[in-house]
């Protein structure tokens, strides 16, 4: 754990030291503003304390910001040649990767404790579900330990940060839009089977404030599957 903490600190100094970061975070909030404002209406006399109409749309959001958060972690190593140095290191390709998950992790977590606000004001205006609001957190962070996960597997498969992006964002933008839009033609189990995929539909439970095992297991288990392959890639590059 020494070595994956010494990378994970290693990376947030990177990250934060980088005017990138601070331009996706702002981004972030930018948006997530900008949609509550158009959403002020919400709020209004007699209407439910939710945050359901703010957030609905995040993972959307996240399919562009998370992979521009972690287009630099592993592809900027290759491009500077710090790469042979780090693999030269006593620390192992799966303490390198997590390390540098760990990192973005935290790194989002910040970014969302920003949203943190809107509770907030709900609570200092009206009378929020304060379950609901748990499992609304709960979804974002499990939407960011998954797409993370994605991100830094796209970055380790260039040396080129934009290229990184594009490989994180375009196919995660596919999945969710594209699943979102099948849900809806399908019927019977041909429904039920592109139902396991769609990120939206697995968020919007936690958007109503239901926490569903299946949805959990879900992020966690495609975040495993993503960090596995990253490791992997990493192993290859380390015998080239």
């Amino acid at each position: 754990m020494r070595n994956v903490s010494a990378i994970m600190q290693r990376e947030l100094l990177s990250l934060f030291c980088s005017p990138i970061a601070y331009i996706v975070m702002a981004g972030f909030w930018l948006v997530t503003g900008a949609i509550a404002v158009w959403n002020a209406d919400a709020f209004g006399p007699g209407k439910p304390a939710t945050l359901r109409d703010i957030f609905m749309w995040t993972p959307f959001i996240l399919t562009i910001v998370i992979p521009a958060m972690s287009m630099r972690s592993i592809s900027e190593e290759y491009r500077s040649g710090t790469f042979e140095t780090l693999m030269t290191a006593p620390v192992s390709d799966t303490q390198v990767v997590l390390g540098k998950y760990l990192a973005s992790l935290v790194f989002y977590g910040i970014m969302i404790a920003g949203t943190l606000i809107y509770p907030l004001l709900m609570e200092a205006f009206g009378n929020p579900d304060w379950g609901e609001v748990l499992a609304v957190y709960l979804g974002l962070l499990l939407l960011g330990v998954c797409f993370t996960a994605f991100g830094l597997f796209a970055s380790s498969l260039t040396r080129d940060q934009a290229v990184a992006w594009i490989l994180g964002a375009v196919p995660l933008m596919l999945l969710v839009l594209s699943v979102y839009s099948l849900v809806r033609r399908f019927e019977g189990w041909q429904r039920e089977l592109v139902q396991q995929i769609n990120i939206m539909g697995r968020f919007g439970q936690f958007a109503r404030g239901q926490v569903g095992i299946d949805a959990v297991i879900f992020f966690l288990a495609s975040a495993g599957l993503f960090l596995f392959l990253t490791v992997k890639v990493v192993e290859s590059r380390r015998w080239r």
